[in-house]
């Protein structure tokens, strides 16, 4: 097992690609396109991922098959070869397609690497509708967690390093706290709107803006707590009132549900704004991108 901030290196194509069945997979999980310029260079692990959020067909928590899977730094998927899908998800890497650094590093690896294009022996999709990618496969490359395994990964990621002790108790604690709430009194961010008006502001990347407050933000909600289908979760209240810097526009993303390319309007990614998973008992490290409609945000001149 790898530790976190090891620093190690990604194979080259040719040695990962005989790790590889049919599909591209390793147990079920793609080696993506997008992955091969990340071959022959050097990362620092980031975290072990010993789970992960699945959303398919309803959310719940997972553990890869083999939980031999992990981060490297903040790399993220540039869609590049799905059609420019912009959700920018984590990439998940196996082990098996990663190597400890040592001494007798072959430099002309890098040489094979750039003389071989093997991207199109890769797959991106499973037909002309459906896409193909580690998030639209979480659910094959991956099995579900009992409450006892949940319990036990918790331990892990401390162990791990992925969690420090504060981290730890605000993923046990705040999800309880939010069950124990529920009962009382529905605290769902919720509007109470039939149609859910629209703001064009035309946001582009480096801009600075500023995120409504939480009741100017309820005022643009449906009674589902959606914005023109977009729901703003629970993990958003806490940036209502600061400001960031607009990270990308979101036209079009693949659902993780079934694979398919949706457009999407007035939304955009803000930097560094992701979702932090304290309202799941014991968290999730994918730090998905929170997508934000212009109407909840306001330019900054």
């Amino acid at each position: 097992m790898l530790k976190v901030n090891t620093k190690v290196r990604v194979k080259s194509p040719q040695e990962i690609f005989k790790t590889l069945d049919e599909n591209g997979c390793k147990d079920n999980l793609p080696f993506m396109p997008e992955m091969l310029q990340y071959c022959g260079r050097e990362f620092i692990i980031s975290g072990k991922v010993e789970k992960t959020c699945v959303d398919n067909p309803t959310m719940y928590m997972a553990e890869f098959i083999n939980n031999d899977v992990y981060f490297l730094s903040d790399l993220r998927c540039s869609g590049e070869f799905h059609d420019g899908c912009q959700r920018a998800c984590r990439i998940f890497w196996k082990e098996d397609w990663l190597e400890v650094i040592n001494n007798n590093f072959n430099e002309t690896s890098n040489a094979l690497i750039a003389s071989n294009d093997l991207s199109g022996k890769l797959k991106v999709k499973k037909n002309d509708e459906v896409y193909f990618c580690q998030s639209t496969e979480l659910r094959n490359a991956t099995k579900p967690l009992s409450v006892k395994e949940k319990i036990q990964k918790l331990f892990q990621d401390y162990r791990n390093r992925n969690y420090s002790i504060i981290r730890l108790i605000k993923v046990v604690v705040f999800p309880l706290l939010r069950k124990f709430q529920k009962k009382i009194k529905d605290t769902e961010p919720k509007g109470q709107l039939t149609t859910t008006p629209t703001e064009v502001l035309n946001l582009q990347p480096g801009e600075l803006v500023e995120i409504k407050s939480f009741d100017e933000i309820k005022q643009t909600l449906d009674v589902s707590g959606r914005n023109k289908g977009l729901l703003f979760d629970s993990d958003m209240i806490q940036f209502c009132g600061k400001r960031f810097k607009v990270r990308s526009r979101l036209d079009k993303m693949i659902l993780e549900r079934n694979g398919k390319m949706i457009e999407v309007k007035n939304t955009v990614i803000l930097e560094g704004v992701t979702c932090q998973c304290f309202f799941a008992f014991g968290g999730c490290p994918r730090k998905e991108f929170q997508f934000w409609r212009e109407v909840w945000l306001k330019r900054v001149e």
